[in-house]
């Protein structure tokens, strides 16, 4: 991989070679320990579920094999840069927007000129220059809290297409030498490996989903349509002997139009099992987390209030998402929290749906787990309609408060 911004290299006056790429005991533990980061993350790659989880595994790897404060990677998606995976920053589930807010301001976003370049670039003492810089103001409060100096940005390359990039921060006083460099090349692959899993995967969802509808179509063509025909036909004969059949010639039309008319109806709503989950078939959002709320009530002896006005009609993916994120939260109400009520509240305002559960439980222990499998569902269902999660303690108990956008058109 080629480097755009170079820098004199910093040898060891005793061996004439760079720092971390001489042969000493030192160099040793540190080229084990880099491979088995890259074996581990490896295997994360193959065996995650969650794209989230496998690149935070990536990132630590890379922090605690190196000489690296902190990491952060990058999936661009609709043209858009989204943390993915990070180790050493705190959360900023708003990064994406003080990036563009910094863009706008003029920043040079050296990360995305090595993401356009398909080359790794390296910029020595860039916190000093980027702290120092009004156009970085918007990201001054994140880039500032990791103890760092030089910067290296490789892209995420995966058979010629970037889909990404990995930002290490080096440590005040290291200085990344060709070992190190190589050594973040093959974790940025590892990275770009899971990214691509997750897209194909995606892809492959979607292409089910709509061999799915031609299957449904299908079956609406060779049962319930040919149904509604035949029950046409019989409703026709059945007006043609009106006044001339005897009682029991319409009696027996009759009854085959009902038999034509119940199969029609117990085929279409099997159908409408299948386009729905089962939880929202025939009962709608609200009614469907109702039922939850009781059904756990009833196992668990906590108390769930719901409060929910009448909602305007929503996509049924979005609704599905909500149900989910609400299922997980009073999952863990009942499995962690030691309360005896919470309060699961449903409201769209302006486009935007705000759903907010409550409990008065013993409240979190510590920072939750940002790469918990549960956590990492529900942010992600969050962050499919351009919304956000967040999870803390309040002064009686734990909220988790999540915000979604309504698309105008569904």
């Amino acid at each position: 991989m080629t480097e755009v911004v170079t820098k004199v290299a910093v040898v060891c006056p005793g061996c004439g070679r760079p720092p971390g790429d001489g042969g000493g005991v030192d160099d040793v533990g540190r080229r084990q320990r880099r491979l088995a980061a890259i074996a581990r993350a490896a295997s994360s790659v193959a065996d995650a579920a969650s794209l989230s989880v496998t690149l935070d595994v990536v990132a630590r790897e890379v922090v605690q094999a190196t000489h690296i404060s902190a990491v952060q990677i990058l999936r661009v998606e609709r043209g858009t840069m989204r943390v993915v995976g990070k180790a050493g920053f705190t959360d900023a589930d708003d990064f994406a927007e003080r990036l563009e807010a910094c863009r706008k301001l003029g920043a040079r976003l050296m990360f995305v000129e090595a993401y356009q370049s398909h080359r790794r670039i390296v910029v020595p003492h860039r916190k000093a220059a980027v702290l120092a810089d009004p156009r970085w103001e918007p990201l001054h409060a994140i880039m500032g809290a990791p103890d760092w100096d030089t910067f290296v940005a490789v892209p995420l390359v995966v058979r010629g297409r970037a889909v990404g990039v990995l930002n290490a921060f080096y440590s005040p006083g290291e200085d990344p030498g060709n070992e190190t460099l190589e050594f973040l090349d093959a974790m940025a692959d590892q990275a770009a490996m899971a990214v691509d899993s997750a897209e194909l995967l995606a892809r492959s969802r979607h292409e089910a989903r709509l061999e799915e509808r031609a299957r449904l179509a299908r079956e609406l063509h060779d049962s319930v349509v040919q149904q509604v025909f035949s029950m046409r036909m019989h409703a026709k004969a059945l007006r043609a002997q009106v006044g001339s059949a005897t009682p029991d010639q319409v009696r027996g039309v009759a009854d085959e139009l009902l038999g034509l008319a119940q199969n029609a109806l117990a085929d279409l709503r099997g159908l409408v099992l299948q386009l729905h989950p089962l939880e929202l078939a025939g009962r709608g959002l609200v009614g469907a987390v109702r039922t939850l709320a009781e059904s756990l009530q009833a196992a668990s002896g906590v108390r769930i209030r719901i409060i929910a006005d009448e909602l305007p009609e929503l996509p049924t993916e979005l609704q599905d998402d909500v149900y989910r994120i609400v299922q997980e939260a009073l999952h863990n109400v009942v499995k962690h929290a030691q309360a005896t009520s919470a309060v699961v509240s449903i409201a769209v305002t302006d486009g935007r749906l705000t759903l907010e559960v409550r409990d008065d439980g013993v409240g979190l222990a510590g920072t939750p787990r940002p790469h918990a499998l549960g956590l990492v569902s529900m942010r992600e269902r969050a962050q499919q309609w351009n919304g956000t999660m967040e999870i803390g303690n309040t002064a009686g108990g734990c909220r988790v408060l999540v915000r979604m956008t309504v698309p105008e058109e569904h």
